[in-house]
């Protein structure tokens, strides 16, 4: 047990050193973004600022064959699992087409993993993508 706690402090001691270290590069200024596919759509989900703890505007951008995807009903669910000593955590917004993408406000309520879902239906057609994201 004690080389457990002395290894545990060691790990936090390096991440928090680790931390620090990151704060001042000038990637921790940068947006995020992730892409992937949803059948035949490619589907990127995206923030002007890091992902944290809180509300965070996102943007969907969806795409087939190249060309943008408009008029198409976008629903952004983020949700964490049960896990012990917390309860499922779920929050579904359904985001507003503004052009070319899609945006919304989410609101991740803790740090941790947590997985995202798109949800599209374009032209009678459901389509699902799945990712995850660290907060």
């Amino acid at each position: 047990m004690r080389n457990f706690l002395k290894i545990a402090s060691i790990l936090t001691i390096g991440f928090f050193f680790t931390a620090c270290i990151g704060e001042g590069d000038s990637s921790a200024s940068e947006g995020f973004s992730k892409s992937g596919k949803a059948g035949s759509l490619d589907v990127t989900y995206s923030s002007p600022k890091p992902l944290v703890v809180g509300n965070n505007n996102i943007s969907v951008k969806i795409s087939e064959h190249g060309k943008v995807v408009k008029g198409a009903k976008v629903d952004f669910k983020i949700f964490m699992p049960e896990m012990p000593g917390m309860p499922y955590m779920e929050e579904v917004q359904n985001f507003k087409s503004n052009g070319d993408i899609y945006n919304g406000t989410v609101n991740f309520s803790m740090g941790g993993t947590w997985q995202v879902k798109v949800f599209i239906e374009k032209d009678g057609k459901k389509y699902k993508y799945s990712s995850s994201v660290i907060i």
